[in-house]
């Protein structure tokens, strides 16, 4: 992202629009060297808005905390007034859903897992959150949602540019979010009820 290869970023975008499974986009920041230890575990943060992106992007960090050494952070955001109603709609219900064992339990299998709700009037709100996080972690995890302008980002989609990462994934790679995580990507397989 950083050197803006025009032809890498096309391939990006056909391969999220044609892909027949899951894909994910990784925009490494730092070199993947870190050396897994208790002492120095590594930190993943997942931003979770909600949808089927989101769903997927939940699922892929949850898959590591098999590792001993990762720690896990999930960061569910909430608009006031989309707290209750969101949960009304199916996709909503799906949401809730899969994060109640994380929000009950505060675990994954046998790792622990740190969930934190935030409450955000808008993006710009939102992007203001995420930019305190961002040195906190080595990796962060999003949904793509393409061209989904929810309340919690809205006002952030006319600024992207990166529209093959989603808004969230585009406020992550832009150079001036700054910090040292990677960022990972995911958009759920597409059925051809989403075409």
């Amino acid at each position: 992202i950083e050197i803006e290869d025009e032809s890498l970023r096309e391939l990006n975008y056909r391969v999220m629009e044609r892909a027949p499974c899951s894909v994910g986009i990784l925009i490494e920041r730092a070199q993947m060297t870190h050396i897994f230890s208790p002492e120095t575990p590594y930190t993943v943060c997942m931003l979770f808005i909600g949808g089927k992106d989101d769903r997927e992007a939940l699922f892929f960090a949850k898959r590591m905390t098999k590792n001993p050494h990762v720690r896990l952070t999930v960061v569910r955001f909430f608009v006031d007034s989309c707290n209750e109603m969101n949960t009304r709609d199916w996709q909503g219900m799906l949401d809730t859903e899969i994060l109640n064992d994380i929000k009950v339990n505060k675990k994954v299998g046998e790792a622990y897992v740190n969930y934190i709700e935030k409450t955000v009037k808008d993006g710009p709100d939102t992007a203001l959150v995420i930019r305190s996080l961002v040195t906190e972690y080595d990796l962060i995890i999003v949904g793509r949602q393409a061209g989904v302008e929810t309340p919690q980002t809205s006002g952030l989609l006319q600024w992207s540019e990166y529209p093959e990462l989603g808004v969230l994934g585009d406020l992550l790679a832009s150079t001036d979010a700054a910090g040292k995580a990677s960022v990972f990507v995911m958009q759920q397989q597409r059925t051809a009820k989403d075409a």
